[in-house]
């Protein structure tokens, strides 16, 4: 498929993307791109690409996801064994707190797979393998 072609389809499905010479930048989300190298008119490389901030910016979105969901147990693990070593702290709160970090936790992996699914979509509209 060559650049023309996988820019037509960009345009007839209404995704926003950028030209810029020897790439085309899909933009899925606010901080979320997938890169398409070209070179002789045929796609050679794709990744995708979340861009935040600190120890995750420029990394795919499986890498990303990997290290929030280790990011959120190191920072419950305290919280944890302040409820194994003191009983009285889940009764006083401390069961919110819980429902606090899955309500996170699972908002994260709910994020994550809609933007999986949106990528593939692409990827099956482009007819990119991976």
């Amino acid at each position: 498929m060559n650049k023309t072609e996988i820019i037509s389809i960009l345009k007839s499905n209404n995704f926003f993307f950028e030209d810029n010479g020897d790439q085309v930048i899909v933009k899925l989300a606010r901080r979320f791109f997938l890169k398409l190298y070209i070179e002789n008119n045929t796609v050679v490389k794709n990744e995708d690409m979340v861009k935040q901030f600190g120890l995750i910016d420029g990394k795919s979105l499986k890498a990303v996801i990997k290290i929030t969901m280790i990011i959120y147990f190191l920072l419950s693990l305290p919280i944890v064994l302040l409820c194994i070593l003191n009983p009285y702290f889940f009764s006083t709160g401390g069961k919110y707190f819980f429902i606090m970090i899955i309500t996170i936790i699972l908002s994260q992996l709910v994020d994550f797979w809609y933007k999986k699914n949106h990528l593939s979509k692409i990827k099956t509209l482009l007819h990119l393998n991976d």
